[in-house]
This record gives C-alpha cells, structure tokens and sequence, in this order.
C-alpha cells in the first residue's frame, strides 16, 4: 500500500484507471454505502485504500466541490466500526488532495486469517461477504467462506470414513511398507501387533457405526490401490502446452503435445507425474569433470527434479479434500516458460505468500494426511513420501537458486493455490551460461520459447521510461528484455502487478502513443501482440 497520499493520486492519474488495490469514490452526497462492500473485500484479501472525495480516475481524479471531509470521516468511523463484524482493521485519515481541498482515506489493511470473513452484519455472512477481483468487490461464495471459516479450526475432511471401501482397497505394497516403517520407528507400540492391529492402532482403519473395518479417506489416498474408484477427481493431471498460453495450438492443430491423468495412490501420482515431466521437458547435457561413475556429462532438466517434486507433493499434501473440492483436481501444466503447479483451496491457516520460505512457518491443512505420508516409504526408493518439517518451500528456493532460475511466483485465492516457475528472462540459467557452447548439446521435447539474452535493465536506468507508473515502466522494461512479440495475457500475467484487463490495456494504450511498444495487429484483432519499440 501506497503511504504518500500525494504520490498515490498521481499513480492513479497517469495511469487513467483504479486497480485491484486502490478504491476511488466522489462521496459528493455523504458517506457511499458501496464502500462497506470494498473494506469487507480488502479485509478478506490482501489489503487497499479507499479514496473518498475524488472525482473518477478517467475524470482525472479532481476534488469534488463541496465534500465535506470531517463529516465523511466521522461516518466513515462509525459505519465501519458498527456494521462490518468483525472489526475490520482500518486506518481512517483526512489528508490533503491540494492546497484548497481535503480527502478521506481510508487504508484497509488484511484481516487476521483466524478472524475471516469480514462481512456487512446487515447482510448476514454468506450474503455480505466479498472479495476484490480486479477493481469489482465480488460476493464470496458459500464454498469460499467456508473455506476462511476453516482457519478458526483444524479441518478433519482427511479423517472421514470412507464407507464403501474396506481393507481390502488397500495396496499391500504400500501398507507392508508403512507397517514396516511404524514397527521400525516406534517397536514400543508396534513390533508385537499384527499388521491389522497396527492399522487400527494407527488409525488406519477405523470401526465404523455397523462394526466393519472402513479405510479414512486420507488412508485411500496414501496406500489405496485405486482411490479414484470412489473419488474420480481426487488426482493430478498432467498437461505439456506448445505455447505460452492456453489455446496455442500446433502447426497441426494440437493444444496439447502431452496429456496425462495420474491416477492411484498419492505416491503413484508423485511418479507418474514425475514420469510425464522429465519426458517433456527440455535437458541440457554437460561435462564438468568425472562424476562418481567416471563418467563426465551431468544432465540438468529446464527446472530441478528436487523443487518439482516437493511442490507437487505440497500440491497433494495440503489441498482441499472438502466436499465441495472433491470434484477438483490438482492440475500441472508445462508451458515453454514456465510450470505451473495449481492445488484446490487457499492457504490454511495463519500463513500468508509472505512467509513462505521462512524458517519454522507452516501450516497444516490435513495434518492427519500429513502424518500418514511422513511415515510413508516410496516402495521403490525407500524415501519417505514428505517430511512435514516446514522444509518444502526452502527446498525448492534452494533448488531453484542454485540452478540460476528466479524464485518462485506464488498466488494464493480461495479456489486455488498456485506455484509458478519461470524461466530466466535471457532464456539460460546462469550454469549454462558458464558452460562453453562445445560442451553443450540440447534436446527439447516441447517447443522452445524465444528469449532476449539481454539483461532486464534495472528500474529508472532509461530516461525515456520518466512520467510512467511503475507498472508502465516495467511492461517497458519487460517486453524489452523479452525481445519478441507477446499477449495483452501474457503482459498481465508477468507485469500486471495484480491490475486488471482494463487497467493493461490503458496502460498498453498509453505506450503506443508513446511510441515505446509496437502493436503487431489491429486493435480488434485476436492475434494483436505488443513488442518493444
């Protein structure tokens, strides 16, 4: 959130058009009823400003004659405090729009997670709850609030008992291996019972209300032999794409050059997907000195194995098993540029994207799922499914850090998690960088993506990017390093900073006049794309 009052409404200005953060009302006649919809939004989200007194953005954000900005703020005070349940956290200020008028702004920061949703008390909560999407305040759904009402508790979907399946269900691979494990691991407890007993004793199976022995829906995912018998969506689809886009086709008119539905127990998915992967992606073979085999060629994939891995076992590991999410599936999609790793439901708990990667954060959403996979062998490898330890993100930072790719992009909303990996703008991580061409060879089994190999320029380097937005400048600065033509899509998602379809497209609008981006179609045209100039 913007802290200069000033510098805000001058963003907004040069921009012509409010965002997904920043709310502006004229307030001429009073205090706007519309705006306990947009604190309920940002306080069940990431946070805005409310602007009052300000004439629209396409306006040109003018103070509005006549307001009234003690009376506005004193209402503003008692409508937020006395209608919106719980008490949002805002910050209600009167600040100077110039040297003869006043405004109220009204900083929303995000709510405590424990305490969502923040809804209109009139409208009841599943009627005055909303969310921010783009620069509209949106009604949340039954399934969203439920899901913000599961951080007040600990979930217990992965608990349930799944009454049409038995013992029988269950892989005797797997379950040979995990009653192993518990034997080994606590022999206290395990080493002297039957491997039903130790089932039951770890509650496994559980007796259900006519006396059978019924498999917990997080035991058919661990060591089922084929959940999807009884839960046809709880899987991991598996989609490598041409392009960079959804829709691209090939020459021969294929949207998809691989596409795979992983389908039985969580630790079969983990491989088949690995499998799909490591087929698709692109690998680049080198020598660098004798490894242990005395051989000298080391193979790196486009992204590593490790990170990969780890995020998707957080994908299945952590999503949402509500009922309502049981016909979702985690969904994986290789594009040229990027991987994408999308789990049904937000992020549990207190966590936020900000702490991802901090030392000791977690939570847990199916904490009974996640003790199973802890003490989980793969029968193949013997590695244990998960570690549960708070140490999947650090390892796919290191991961990815020391293969010389960026960081990972996180979006968290209330359908989906999503992990993105990128490649590097230049098109090589820094390792291929540092390796001569003639020790190089390159094998692509998707298409590759084109890319500059200059370095992005850093921000305020180029006079010509002055008396731009932020945003403006790094689309600028991103289409430059990216040194071909892409989507009006494409631009949102990598340099839209969150902003809407219509905020872009101004924002595209105003680089052409400027003559720093080239369209390469008519403005109406499905295949207009943007280029540096």
């Amino acid at each position: 959130m913007e802290t200069n009052t000033a510098e805000l409404i001058e963003n907004l200005r040069r921009s012509q058009a409010e965002n997904g953060r920043v709310e502006v009302k004229a307030a001429a006649g009073g205090f706007p009823k519309s705006v306990l919809e947009t604190v309920s939004a940002f306080a069940n989200g990431d946070g805005g400003t409310i602007l009052l007194g300000l004439t629209d953005p396409a306006e040109g954000l003018q103070p509005v004659e006549g307001f009234n900005a003690q009376a506005v703020h004193d209402a503003s005070v008692e409508a937020i405090r006395s209608k919106i349940t719980p008490r949002p956290p805002v910050d209600i200020q009167i600040e100077a729009a110039d040297e003869q008028h006043r405004i109220v702004r009204i900083d929303v920061l995000p709510g405590d997670p424990t305490q969502k949703p923040y809804y209109i008390e009139a409208h009841g909560m599943y009627n005055g709850s909303y969310q921010r999407v783009g620069e509209a305040d949106i009604r949340l759904t039954k399934y969203e609030i439920d899901r913000l009402l599961e951080n007040r508790s600990q979930p217990r979907y992965d608990e349930e008992l799944v009454s049409e399946a038995s013992f029988k269900d269950l892989s005797p691979t797997l379950v040979s291996a995990y009653v192993a494990r518990l034997r080994e691991e606590q022999p206290r407890v395990f080493a002297t019972l039957s491997d039903r007993e130790v089932l039951l004793q770890a509650r496994i199976l559980r007796i259900d209300s006519e006396g059978r022995e019924v498999p917990t829906l997080g035991a058919l995912l661990a060591m089922g032999s084929y959940p999807q018998a009884f839960f046809p969506q709880l899987m991991m689809s598996v989609v490598v794409l041409p392009g960079e886009e959804l829709g691209e086709v090939t020459e021969d008119g294929r949207r998809f050059l691989d596409n795979h539905s992983c389908t039985g127990p969580i630790p079969s998915m983990l491989d088949e997907a690995m499998g799909v992967l490591v087929r698709n992606m692109r690998k680049t073979s080198t020598m660098e000195g004798l490894n242990s085999s005395g051989i000298g060629r080391v193979e790196r994939y486009e992204y590593p194995l490790e990170a990969i891995r780890e995020l998707l076992v957080n994908a299945l590991m952590h999503r949402d098993y509500s009922p309502g999410a049981r016909g979702s599936q985690v969904q994986v999609e290789l594009y040229t540029n990027r991987l994408v790793v999308r789990s049904p439901g937000g992020i549990y708990g207190a966590v936020t994207i900000r702490d991802f990667g901090q030392p000791g954060v977690s939570s847990t959403r199916n904490s009974y799922l996640a003790s199973i996979l802890t003490d989980l062998p793969d029968p193949g490898t013997g590695r244990l499914i998960a570690e549960n330890r708070a140490s999947g993100i650090p390892t796919v930072l290191r991961a990815l850090k020391d293969a010389g790719l960026p960081a990972p992009q996180f979006a968290d909303r209330l359908l989906y998690v999503q992990v993105t990996l990128m490649q590097p703008p230049q098109g090589a991580s820094s390792t291929e960088q540092k390796t001569a061409p003639e020790d190089k060879t390159q094998q692509a089994t998707h298409s590759t993506g084109k890319h500059s190999a200059d370095a992005v320029e850093p921000a305020g380097a180029d006079a010509s990017l002055d008396g731009l937005s932020e945003r403006q400048a790094g689309i600028v600065r991103g289409l430059r390093a990216q040194g071909e033509a892409v989507s009006t899509t494409y631009i949102q998602e990598h340099w839209g900073r969150g902003a809407s379809r219509t905020s872009i497209t101004n924002d595209l609008r105003r680089l052409v006049e400027a003559k720093l981006i080239v369209p390469t179609a008519p403005p109406r045209s499905k295949n207009r794309k943007y280029r540096a100039a």
